[in-house]
């Protein structure tokens, strides 16, 4: 089906196409693949800067207007490029995703054992992400993470101060059951960020269920989600 009779399908018969937390919730979609390759979720583009929504990388975040954070006159998407990413220094400041900074992880192995990690390699904002959750947890994300003591000593480790790129991030991207969700999954590669109607999100199961976009008109099989409080995913039987 396209992502819109999709939708009208799992409204109608479940929930709503399925929608994704974590990556828990992104291992349970593959496990209910039924040999497909690629699948709509819930994720859609609504195209213009001003909706955009800041959000934190790590999952259960939420991010709170905080004015006093950020840099004089930021966020303000000076450059030619959007800046949807942030660094801290001394405050928070707005560049594109595609520029290089160090960063740190945050990492929680035990529930009382939290710890950061400073990575003095300057990378995109998406390798930042991707080397955290792959080594750690997550992107160092939210006020009581920038602001604890040990970030700070970590930051102030260097020898001269330096941005950092933090887990903060916006896009114009919404779940279609409305849900707040932070986490994103791009597969950089072939993700085009609403560009030429690619408006609608698909999960290549192939590719570790990473996520493109595509033309919402396209017709594929789609997950729905079934459930108010626990999400049971389902995977269509077809893509008639």
């Amino acid at each position: 089906m396209s992502w819109d009779e999709a939708r009208a399908y799992c409204r109608e018969n479940y929930t709503d196409l399925a929608k994704v937390f974590d990556l828990t919730d992104m291992t349970r979609l593959q496990d209910s693949a039924q040999n497909q390759t690629e699948a709509w979720i819930g994720l859609y583009n609504i195209t213009g800067g001003d909706n955009r929504r800041w959000h934190w990388s790590l999952p259960g975040e939420e991010y709170t207007e905080n004015k006093t954070c950020w840099g004089a006159g930021q966020p303000n998407d000076y450059s030619a490029n959007p800046e949807n990413c942030v660094v801290t220094g001394d405050k928070w400041e707005d560049y594109p995703c595609s520029d290089k900074f160090q960063f740190i992880c945050y990492d929680e192995t035990m529930k009382d054992n939290k710890t950061f990690h400073l990575i003095e390699t300057s990378v995109t904002w998406t390798q930042a992400q991707n080397y955290c959750r792959q080594h750690h947890t997550d992107l160092a994300s939210g006020l009581d993470q920038i602001y604890s003591e040990e970030f700070k000593k970590l930051q102030n480790s260097k020898a001269s101060k330096v941005n950092l790129w933090i887990g903060l991030f916006r896009d114009s991207w919404r779940w279609s059951d409305g849900s707040n969700f932070s986490f994103r999954y791009w597969d950089m590669d072939s993700f085009n960020d609403g560009v030429n109607n690619r408006k609608c999100a698909t999960t290549l199961l192939e590719r570790s269920g990473r996520w493109s976009s595509a033309g919402c008109d396209q017709r594929k099989p789609f997950f729905c989600y079934d459930g108010e409080f626990t999400q049971i995913y389902l995977s269509c039987l077809s893509n008639k």
